[in-house]
């Protein structure tokens, strides 16, 4: 082909490759919508996908070698994928409804549910995919014509320019299009500039040239390195395929699980291959046989592979240090976080780039320049991608782990380095000038391959602590070197769980603060923060809907929602959807809060994407609970669109009622309106209940909200088990209480939606990207709140119904309220009622201002508020008043007052006296009754003074006893560990000391003398 011809094909196999990656990305989210986006839907449609692509490449490119103008078949191939671009909307949407009719009428499950999808998804795609895969074949052919030594330089020069196309297509695709314009309009555009692409082919289209007699058809067999290649260029794709799954799990867990993460990780390994396959073509025609090369190109992947295992420990650092620093934006975050993903996967990816060129070109026969050729090559590379997204998607990672999965690829690639440096030196003559050409080469590859085979089995591992930080989400302030390590060492929590389960990795954490359900790093559920959310989500709908008999959550977390569901008095059926089986596998370390609810009868779980478990499945719902986790994580914004919310109304029963969680932090007012917004679209009946000043669930029905008091009445009764729930997190102790947390009626929601500019559908995914750009803003919008509460006030209303129901929902008895407006207003509204002078006192005198608590305290007091004697028995303790405290104190216990708090001030009372049994027997009081909630906080800065004078001073066995019993009343308090330590050593039993000394490096806590102590008591032993 002509130097300008040559230039002008050139660039239209670029936008090429963008088109196809623009296609593939919006093909699979348009099939994601119907299949869901489980690691079943995209393994069975990425598969299809590649399928297609290699039976195109072994097709066409036969006919490629048979056709006299193989440019001009590159053309018809672009017209055809942009005809098929044209109609593939409509495709793909009947594609959808013949899933939903056909798996939801047949109630297919598991293996014969993937097998329809998948065989959906290949009859869809397997069309333009195998137009698709014929175009490199084709154009190759037409490259190199009747050259064979052209092939290498043709097909590098052209894989090259698809895949830097690829990456200007992930990046449009990934960054603006799916965004700004929407998937429909995109696949339009790039189907006409697809037909663009195929009419300027065909006009520059020319005949090659006559080939010269063809090679006799006797079959010869193959030689060693053709059967080699032929082998590798399966096995070597296998391994690329492993490596990006791979990475993207561990990046996922290091720079966040957003879209755009994902879009970075595609972008750099589609770049790292681009810039391979373009050093490929720059080599001239006519050289030897590629072996070398393509050995140390395999030895660059390995050995670049390898770096991972070798920095990885580095990467948190980095994200930490680049989340802290106070001058970075969003856009300054995402391109630095973009440096540390190309450092990962950058070197590995050009030395794929440079793989797949070479080893194709060692698989052709020398004595011909045909098409097929790179037709079979490119069709066992796309083999062994499928290979290795089924088995690293479904088996490895699940079964071995992604370190392990990572450490299988690097063996893969240093065998085929040494496999191939073998092989470039065998039968070379020493001391030759091939000997002297290959030298260089052959022991660098063979050293690459060393190095990647030695790093597989001798690096050390990084551990599922360091991999579990959360830096991009929980290290987003400065921090200083102690802080910083005590960060990377999570220190004072331990790991109890931790499994890479198909669709996300999850673990589960111990601390002061109780366990949290951590997913991809970020905490997702929790036995203590995160309960009054938990429990609001399945009370709020279940108050709102009298006489409930059916539930279904989307989404189980720790469990306690669909446990407050199954509590509801005349429950019959409550199913849970959950897309990740190793969430259900945690559950019980949860059991203190979920009772095991998925062991009773009226409960079901069924692992499934949410949106196609909805409409797979045809029974209704009274009640449909959603909480995923937060839309900023990639494919969760899919839950918040009217579409999906269409379909969860066809599922609710009439008259059912709907709760949506959304996060108040890290989204705009504008943003959370959009949300609402879309909610209204669907159901014309919406109110917004609160949990917190930073969650909100969304209520909303076909029909107006009516309460049945009574009916709230019988959910909230002290005897049952949800009344005593709502009591114990909720602070609800009347049907009055619930109603505190009411933010917005349907009037203050149609004011709401009012401001919602947020764009946001099945079509127009814009909250995925909004959400992700604000969760990497260093500053969010901390008032939206309070914003929402005007909003109720300017339409005549008042959010939580009144000011006292309000602030009983937003204050808490003995924590120094935030919400300082709120609780005025309470006092306000009832100037005498001790609660709120109390209160308001305590805000005050943490603010500085002693002058109210002074003045109001004396009277609170001599009328024996219990809340009033807790906090003066706090003030005589500031001051070194101990006997005044002791007896606020036993007034305070007579009264009612909150007896872990008090209990504890009395062990400390104790504790100076040196009345041992006294302090002992108040500890362990204080220690039951205490039992982290909202009812019963757990008063563990209080008791740490007493804890440790009796541990310090006080009779050993009466100590180590006292603090056992602390460490099974909060396993996760590290301060007992500390103590029977030094219990322990006292009493000369070092083996126990070590054991709890072992206990505190499971919580990242080093005791740096821990050695020296325990040699010392080991040395009075031997004594």
């Amino acid at each position: 082909m002509r130097s300008n011809a040559a230039r002008a094909y050139s660039l239209l196999f670029f936008f090429s490759g963008a088109t196809g990656l623009v296609y593939e990305l919006l093909w699979v989210r348009i099939l994601y919508q119907a299949f869901g986006s489980t690691i079943q839907s995209i393994t069975t449609v990425v598969a299809a996908y590649m399928g297609g692509l290699g039976l195109g490449a072994w097709l066409l490119g036969r006919k490629a070698d048979r056709h006299a103008r193989p440019a001009a078949l590159y053309g018809w191939l672009e017209i055809a994928i942009g005809a098929f671009g044209l109609a593939s909307p409509f495709v793909l949407s009947l594609a959808h409804r013949v899933y939903i009719g056909a798996a939801g009428a047949l109630a297919l499950g598991g293996a014969a549910s993937v097998a329809l999808r998948f065989g959906l998804a290949a009859l869809v795609l397997l069309v333009p995919t195998t137009l698709m895969g014929g175009t490199l074949p084709a154009l190759t052919k037409g490259f190199m014509g009747v050259e064979r030594d052209r092939l290498q330089t043709s097909l590098g020069r052209l894989y090259a320019l698809n895949t830097l196309g690829a990456v200007v297509g992930t990046a449009l695709a990934g960054f603006f299009l799916i965004e700004r314009v929407g998937i429909r309009p995109s696949l339009y555009g790039t189907a006409a500039l697809n037909l663009a692409l195929g009419a300027a082919a065909l006009a520059l289209a020319r005949p090659l040239e006559p080939s010269p007699a063809a090679p006799s058809s006797t079959a010869r067999p193959l030689d060693l390195t053709r059967r080699v290649a032929l082998a590798l260029l399966a096995v070597t794709a296998f391994a690329s395929l492993l490596d990006e799954i791979a990475w993207t799990r561990v990046l996922v867990m290091v720079v966040g699980g957003s879209t755009y993460a994902f879009t970075l990780v595609l972008l750099v390994f589609l770049l790292g291959i681009g810039l391979g396959s373009a050093f490929v073509a720059r080599r001239s025609p006519g050289r030897p046989p590629p072996v070398a090369d393509a050995a140390l190109a395999q030895g660059i992947t390995g050995a670049g592979a390898a770096l991972l295992l070798a920095f990885f420990g580095a990467l948190p650092l980095y994200v930490i240090r680049v989340f802290g620093h106070p001058g970075f934006g969003a856009t300054e975050r995402l391109a630095l976080l973009g440096l540390a993903v190309g450092a990962v996967v950058l070197i590995p990816a050009v030395g794929m780039g440079l793989s797949f060129p070479l080893i194709a070109d060692l698989a052709a026969p020398r004595d011909a320049a045909r098409g097929a050729d790179v037709g079979v090559a490119y069709a066992l590379n796309t083999l062994g991608s499928i290979v290795g997204a089924v088995l690293t998607g479904f088996v490895l990672v699940v079964t071995f782990g992604t370190e392990t999965t990572l450490r299988l690829g690097l063996v893969i690639n240093g065998l085929a380095a040494l496999v191939l440096a073998a092989l470039a030196a065998r039968g070379v003559a020493e001391g030759s000038a091939e000997h002297r050409a290959l030298r260089l080469r052959v022991l660098v590859a063979g050293g690459l391959g060393s190095i990647a085979l030695g790093a597989a089995f001798g690096a050390p591992g990084w551990g599922s602590r360091l991999i579990d930080l959360g830096p991009t989400i929980y290290a987003r302030d400065p921090m200083g070197p102690a802080a910083r390590q005590a960060f990377l060492a999570h220190r004072g929590a331990r790991q109890l769980a931790f499994r890479e389960g198909w669709n996300a990795t999850v673990s589960v954490w111990e601390g002061l603060s109780g366990r949290t359900l951590r997913v991809n790093g970020k905490v997702d559920a929790s036995d203590q923060g995160d309960m009054d959310t938990q429990i609001m989500l399945g009370l709020a709908p279940a108050a709102a809907r009298p006489e409930a008999t059916s539930a279904l959550v989307i989404g189980f977390g720790s469990g306690v929602t669909t446990r407050v569901l199954a509590d509801v008095p005349g429950m019959r059926r409550v199913r849970v959807v959950e897309i990740e089986p190793a969430v259900l596998s945690v559950r019980g370390l949860f059991a203190r809060v979920n009772d095991s609810v998925l062991a009773r009868p009226i409960v079901s779980a069924v692992t499934d994407d949410a949106r196609s478990a909805l409409q797979l499945r045809r029974d209704q719902f009274d009640l449909i609970v959603s909480e995923p986790s937060n839309p900023w994580v990639a494919g969760v914004a899919t839950l918040y669109t009217p579409e999906f919310f269409q379909i969860v109304r066809s599922r609710l029963a009439d008259g059912g009622v709907f709760s949506q969680w959304v996060q108040l932090y890290q989204l705009p007012l504008p943003v959370v309106a959009g949300i609402v917004r879309n909610v209204g679209a669907v159901f014309p009946h919406v109110e917004v209940w609160f949990s917190s000043s930073l969650d909100l669930m969304i209520l909303a029905s076909d029909r107006p909200l009516r309460y049945d008091r009574a009916w709230i009445g019988r959910l909230l009764a002290p005897e049952t088990p949800l009344g005593a729930l709502s009591r114990e997190w909720l602070g609800i102790d009347s049907v009055g209480d619930h109603f505190g947390r009411r933010l917005l009626d349907e009037a203050g929601v149609a004011q709401l939606v009012e401001r919602g500019t947020l764009t946001h559908r099945d079509d127009r995914p814009e909250l995925e990207f909004v959400a992700a750009r604000r969760f990497l803003d260093p500053v969010w919008d901390s008032h939206v709140f309070d914003s929402l509460m005007d909003l109720e006030v300017r339409v005549g209303g008042h959010p939580g119904t009144t000011p006292v129901l309000l602030a009983r929902a937003m204050t808490s008895p003995r924590i120094p309220s935030t919400q300082g407006p709120i609780l005025e207003a309470a006092h306000r509204a009832q100037p005498d009622n001790p609660v709120w002078l109390v209160r308001v006192a305590r805000m005050r005198f943490a603010a500085g201002d002693s002058a109210f608590a002074d003045s109001v305290l004396p009277g609170l007091v001599r009328a024996r508020n219990p809340e009033a004697l807790l906090f003066a028995a706090g003030l005589a303790a500031r001051r070194g008043d101990q006997r005044r405290r002791a007896a606020l104190l036993r007034e305070a216990l007579a009264r009612g007052g909150d007896t872990a708090e008090a209990e504890a001030g009395l062990a400390a009372v104790a504790a100076r006296d040196a009345d041992w049994p006294g302090t002992a027997a108040a500890l362990r009081r204080s220690l039951a009754i205490g039992r982290a909630t909202y009812r019963h906080p757990f008063p563990a800065g209080m008791l740490h003074d007493p804890l440790a004078a009796l541990a310090l001073t006080g009779p050993t066995r009466l100590a180590d006893s006292v603090l056992a019993a602390a460490g099974l009343a909060h396993p996760g308090w590290t301060t007992p560990y500390e103590l029977r330590a030094a219990v322990a050593l006292r009493d000369g039993r070092c083996e126990d000391a070590a054991s709890q000394f072992l206990a505190l490096a499971e919580f990242g806590i080093e005791v740096t003398d821990a050695p020296d102590r325990l040699m010392r008591c080991r040395g009075r032993e031997t004594r």
